[in-house]
């Protein structure tokens, strides 16, 4: 419990700064440019390590199924232009993948 609040404390005090400054006019748009790259990175440092690193090493080969769905679900994604088709396409091929594999 002492965990969540913590969490949700921090995330508060993270947000409000924000949320104070954007109440008392515009956001400039550098600002809102500047944000606009915030969750594409984030979401990059994640799923990049999750991919190419296999037991500590870096694994970019054909035996690394990770690396196989993930062409497919991005052709998927460039394909469908669709999130659900993506994340179904991507949790489907990495289930067959490793039953497969």
């Amino acid at each position: 419990m002492l965990i969540i609040l913590g969490a949700g404390l921090a995330t508060y005090c993270t947000r409000f700064p924000l949320m104070i400054i954007s109440g008392k006019g515009e956001i400039s748009p550098k600002l809102t440019k500047f944000m606009s790259f915030i969750a594409p990175a984030v979401l990059t440092s994640l799923i990049v390590p999750a991919i190419f690193i296999k037991e500590g090493n870096i694994d970019i080969s054909f035996n690394n199924k990770y690396i196989i769905a993930s062409v497919i679900t991005i052709l998927s994604a460039h394909i469908s232009k669709n999130m659900l088709v993506t994340v179904i396409t991507g949790i489907c091929t990495v289930g067959i993948l490793m039953y497969i594999l």
